[in-house]
């Protein structure tokens, strides 16, 4: 009877799992030995890379933005009427003196309408001065009229008083008494129609003389606003200050209300920034500034902070407190700085590339023996060059400020 033999092949794959596990654990130990030789897999130049030590103290916050210088006070200059460019006399770009000629313009019909208008006004004039003579001699004649009836009117009352005692002796009848009586009566009547001749006739005088003098009036105007528009034929600065636009060529028709030229005035200049959104939140009127000019630093207040964004950024107009640089214009490129905050005794670095306030970041802390591992920190409010720590690195930590996103996948680094 057969009996049967024990197969041999689990112990075969027994005997090559162990062996299996023994090379895994071999290699492990290679691989951590290795480590430990040599910490850092990733091995950088040191002289490329640029650090930072975390230090405790004051931090200025300030915001940065470019802009251009603007003029503060700007005159538009606009054709009054129609007409046509004879001679331009300055170009964009020079500076003027208030008065200073920019643009002759012509229009014959002005001349023509202001001639007429003058030659009107006079003729009125001399109706209304005529009118006035013949009017005070219509009133003289009234009151010629009214000193006569109180004449009569005076010697009829004296009549019949001195009749009225002889009445009662029988030397004046009683008829001739009544009629000296009606007599009376009747020059006081007319009196008394002629003084109200005389006060209607008053106030159709001053009827008379409003209606003409409107005449007048309104001539006067017409003709001094027909000289106003002869006059802005000759287009001269209200201001001193710079022609910052200017583009008429002689022979060129203009309609009225068309733009000749803008005029900004000399010295009254404000900056207007842009300022990154991320940075703008804290800006308010009232904080200090400074603004780059030519090298040259000026002092500045914040006048306005615009309350929407424009194409990522916010618009600042500040107002320039100090000497300008000779040479300063419009439209000049800046630079500019705003303080917005002052913190006391606050852990800070050097602001590392790509870093954001307010928001968790892994930065490489640089270890004595030259590695730099990676860790995770916690920044707070941040100035241009400079950020609080909030979490994560304490005072005296050395830590890479440059662009390490090359070393993403490395958690150690070294530095030769």
């Amino acid at each position: 009877m057969d009996v049967p033999r024990p197969s041999r092949k689990p112990r075969l794959w027994q005997r090559r799992s162990v062996w299996t596990a023994l090379a895994a654990i071999l290699l492990t130990g290679i691989v951590v030995a290795g480590l430990r030789s040599n910490p850092g897999s990733l091995k950088v130049d040191k002289l490329g890379v640029s650090t930072s030590v975390v230090e405790r103290g004051p931090l200025q916050v300030t915001v940065h933005g470019s802009g251009m210088l603007r003029a503060s006070d700007v005159h538009l200059i606009s054709a009054q009427s129609d007409a046509r460019v004879e001679r331009v006399a300055v170009q964009a770009g020079a500076q003027v003196q208030a008065g200073t000629l920019l643009v002759q313009l012509v229009n014959p019909a002005l001349n023509q309408l202001a001639e007429e208008t003058r030659w009107s006004l006079q003729e009125a004039e001399a109706e209304l001065n005529a009118l006035r003579t013949q009017l005070d001699g219509e009133q003289l004649n009234q009151q010629a009229t009214i000193a006569k009836a109180e004449y009569a009117a005076e010697s009829a009352r004296l009549q019949l008083t001195a009749e009225a005692s002889l009445v009662k002796e029988g030397i004046v009848s009683r008829l001739s008494f009544q009629r000296s009586e009606l007599n009376l009566k009747q020059l006081n009547e007319t009196l008394t129609l002629e003084r109200d001749r005389l006060q209607k006739g008053r106030a159709n005088l001053r009827a008379q003389l409003a209606a003409r003098e409107a005449v007048v009036s309104r001539l006067r105007k017409t003709l001094q606003r027909a000289e106003d528009q002869v006059a802005a034929m000759s287009v001269r600065a209200p201001v001193a200050g710079t022609v910052q636009a200017l583009e008429l060529q002689p022979g060129q028709a203009v309609a009225v209300g068309t733009a000749l030229a803008k005029l900004a005035k000399a010295g009254d200049l404000y900056a207007e920034l842009q300022v990154q959104e991320s940075q703008a939140r804290d800006l308010a009127p009232g904080q200090t500034a400074k603004i780059d000019i030519r090298n040259a630093l000026i002092p500045a207040e914040v006048l306005r902070v615009a309350p929407s964004v424009s194409n990522g950024t916010v618009r600042v107009d500040v107002k320039l407190r100090g000497d300008l640089p000779k040479g300063t214009r419009p439209d000049l490129s800046v630079d500019g700085s705003i303080e917005v905050a002052r913190i006391d005794n606050v852990l800070q670095v050097a602001r590392p590339v790509f870093s954001q306030p307010d928001s968790p970041a892994s930065v490489y802390r640089i270890g004595a023996d030259g590695v730099a591992e990676r860790l995770d920190v916690q920044f707070g409010t941040a100035a241009i060059n400079r950020i609080v720590v909030k979490a994560g690195l304490v005072a005296g930590d050395r830590i890479v400020v440059s662009d390490t996103s090359s070393w993403r996948t490395h958690q150690r680094v070294s530095l030769r």
